[in-house]
């Protein structure tokens, strides 16, 4: 499953191309113009979950079969700054890693406790 879609709105199975799901991810998303800006969703295939992370320092984690959003933080990574580059969001095992600007926050994500 992958997540697609400009918006990220939507998830689609790998091995038929059928969309799953479509629905609001729990974050805001940012205007046309500064799309390119908005950090790629990740995916946990381990616990079933795409997690997303607004430049604004919300985070949001949906469960792949349904698209119901499980999790939501908030971290605060301050303002982004030039020269370096767009904010991301990384997976590393179970842990999240948001980084804006210069600032890295990690999150362990507590799904179906």
């Amino acid at each position: 499953m992958v997540p697609q879609g400009g918006s990220g709105k939507s998830c689609a199975s790998l091995t038929t191309g059928k969309t799953l799901w479509t629905r609001p991810v729990g974050v805001k998303l940012p205007d046309r113009d500064t799309m390119a800006s908005f950090p790629s969703p990740v995916v946990s295939v381990a616990q079933g979950v795409v997690y997303f992370y607004s430049p604004t320092g919300d985070l949001s984690g949906l469960d792949l079969r349904t698209g119901e959003q499980v999790w939501r933080d908030h971290v605060d990574t301050g303002e982004a700054r030039p020269g370096f580059g767009a904010p991301q969001l990384l997976l590393y095992e179970d842990v999240l890693i948001a980084r804006n600007g210069s600032t890295i926050v990690s999150q362990l994500p507590r799904v179906g406790d």
